[in-house]
């Protein structure tokens, strides 16, 4: 039977691997499958669908590559880094988002049922 997780379950994986990568430079999809007993694949697709790149290669996860241009080839990890935290931002943003809109539609339903 297929589990079923919700967009903030996905989120928190999703932010907890950029946030992992971000200071250890990689394996944090390995670390968050087994934190939170979710398999690789279904980690993977999250990652696709968030516009999180992979590497090339072996498939290491890495935020979206820099394009070459000159003066451009080695080096890149820096610019690569600087986007990986930028979408760890905006995922944080978020995730702080989703918490305020859950905490208006509770106020909303519980003034609602006052009338």
């Amino acid at each position: 039977m297929a589990i079923r997780y919700d967009q903030k379950k996905k989120d928190e994986v999703v932010a907890f691997i950029l946030d992992y990568n971000k200071a250890n430079g990689r394996g944090g999809q390995t670390v968050a499958a087994k934190k939170y007993g979710i398999s690789p694949i279904t980690i993977g697709a999250w990652l696709k669908k968030a516009g999180v790149k992979k590497a090339g290669g072996r498939g290491k996860a890495k935020a979206a590559a820099t394009p070459k241009g000159p003066g451009r080839g080695r080096g890149r990890g820096r610019r690569a880094a600087a986007v990986s935290g930028a979408t760890s931002d905006v995922l944080s943003r978020m995730m702080e988002v989703s918490k305020q809109i859950e905490a208006l539609q509770a106020e909303y339903a519980s003034l609602k049922a006052r009338l």
